[in-house]
């Protein structure tokens, strides 16, 4: 029973750490401007971080493929037992007048050297003792081969695809810098405009409750009658659903924002940027006069790339008609001197692969790369048109946009001029309970309209910076 305690109590420390260091990241604030939350995105966001591995997936390629046309050393140890001796003396009878020398069994059995040596047969060492079948059974060879490529037209198409596809992938983690950027900054607006519309809802909320309070006090006086007590308090319980959505979807609008930015959902953030500010912080007028070059935009650049990959695909199957040349050097070492062995122990030499008659058949793989690279161009003309369509769309929806706010900003300020007049107007009993709560629907509608109006706009903004970049 004595070493169960310890046990229970290391087990008690930890799940209290863990709970504590729950706690911990749940009280603790990270704080985050746009710019910083972007640029923390850009760093932890998993979809940018599978992008620049990749990157570094395509640098190990390069070398990969360029490791083929260097020299390549290969060794191999073989080991080889004979169950069966071959008959030499019928073998080897046919083999006369080598080097010189008269040739047998008995003269190979005896050689000093082992094997034969046909640039020079060694005469036979009469005190050389003979060699029994089970020296003659077995066979231990290591040989090593160093080989290089002297051309190769696939191996010299391989290399330059190989940079293409690095540029590929530069051009892939650019797109998903552009997408993360354009997602955390709808995100960061989200979040900004569901805590300020809530803070003029609580507003609203305050001073409908305080109305509502003098309204039932001057009823229970006799001076108002019940009918506008009923009235003020159904606009409180219509307000105070409305605190509760938008306080449920400023929660929604954070977890968004963290999983953009790559943060843990249970992290509190709170964001330093204004609203207002980071809106009308950019010239939105001159934004909309700035001129359109398709090919800066990135997935033009993505589209010629693809051309450049049709390109290299006609080399390479251009490449198939021409030979392939390379050099080899081989070194065999045999550990049993009194086995048969042809192999002699130094090769170099030279081989060259040529391509005679194939029936068409890369003849009609090259007509085919033809076509790939004619198709890769349509669709690199066709994207630009697309593009430059998008661009015209995005120009006039932002135009749209902006319009439509700057209207909604004017109107808010009159609902809002109108609301507290009417308050006050209700307050000295010039105007009835309606045309107050009719004031204030038209109030909270207007800012309804400015919150949907800046979503708008500033996904329009970041639609065309988008473009622009």
């Amino acid at each position: 029973m004595k070493r169960k305690k310890p046990l229970f109590f290391a087990i008690f420390f930890l799940g209290f750490n863990t709970i504590f260091a729950q706690q911990t990241k749940k009280d603790s604030i990270l704080s985050f401007s746009l710019k910083s939350a972007q640029d923390y995105a850009l760093e932890n966001n998993p979809l940018v971080k599978n992008a620049n591995l990749d990157l570094e997936s395509a640098k190990k390629k390069i070398w990969e493929t360029t490791a083929i046309g260097l020299p390549q050393v290969n060794s191999k140890l073989a080991y080889s037992y004979q169950i069966t001796i071959p008959d030499l003396e019928k073998q080897l009878s046919g083999l006369t007048n080598l080097g010189g020398w008269m040739y047998g069994v008995d003269q190979y059995l005896y050689t000093t050297s082992g094997s034969p040596n046909f640039g020079h047969i060694t005469a036979p060492d009469p005190n050389q003792k003979a060699a029994s079948e089970n020296e003659l059974r077995w066979g231990l060879t290591y040989d090593i081969t160093a080989s290089e490529i002297i051309f190769n037209g696939a191996y010299l198409v391989g290399l330059q695809t190989s940079k293409i596809y690095k540029q590929l992938s530069e051009l892939g983690i650019t797109k998903s810098q552009y997408d993360i950027t354009e997602q955390v900054a709808n995100a960061y607006y989200l979040v900004l405009i569901a805590q300020e519309n809530k803070s003029i809802i609580d507003s609203t909320y305050s001073n409908t409750e305080k109305i509502f309070n003098y309204i039932k006090s001057m009823n229970e006086q006799g001076l108002l009658e019940e009918t506008d007590v009923d009235q003020m308090q159904l606009t409180l319980s219509t307000i105070k659903n409305t605190l509760d959505m938008l306080t449920r979807q400023v929660e929604v609008a954070k977890n968004l924002l963290k999983f953009q930015m790559g943060i843990e959902l249970n992290q509190n953030i709170a964001l330093t940027d204004n609203l207002t500010s980071l809106v009308e912080s950019s010239d939105l007028v001159m934004l909309a006069t700035k001129d359109f070059k398709v090919e800066n935009n990135n997935d033009y650049k993505l589209m010629e790339t693809q051309e450049k990959l049709s390109g290299l695909n006609l080399k390479l199957q251009k490449s198939s008609l021409l030979p392939d040349i390379a050099v080899f050097y081989t070194h065999e070492e045999n550990f049993n001197k009194n086995s048969f062995s042809f192999t002699p122990p130094n090769l170099i030499g030279l081989s060259m692969n040529i391509p005679l008659f194939g029936s068409g058949m890369k003849l009609s793989k090259i007509n085919q790369a033809k076509i790939g690279l004619e198709k890769a161009k349509n669709s690199k003309q066709q994207v630009s048109l697309g593009l430059q369509t998008s661009f015209f769309d995005a120009k006039s929806s932002f135009i749209t946009a902006l319009n439509k706010y700057q209207t909604n900003k004017q109107n808010v300020k009159l609902a809002e001029k109108i609301y507290n007049k009417n308050i006050v107007k209700y307050k000295e009993g010039i105007t009835g309970g309606m045309e107050l709560t009719q004031s204030q629907n038209q109030y909270l509608q207007a800012q309804s309209n400015y919150y949907t109006s800046i979503i708008e706009l500033t996904t329009a903004k970041s639609k065309l910076e988008k473009m622009l970049k």
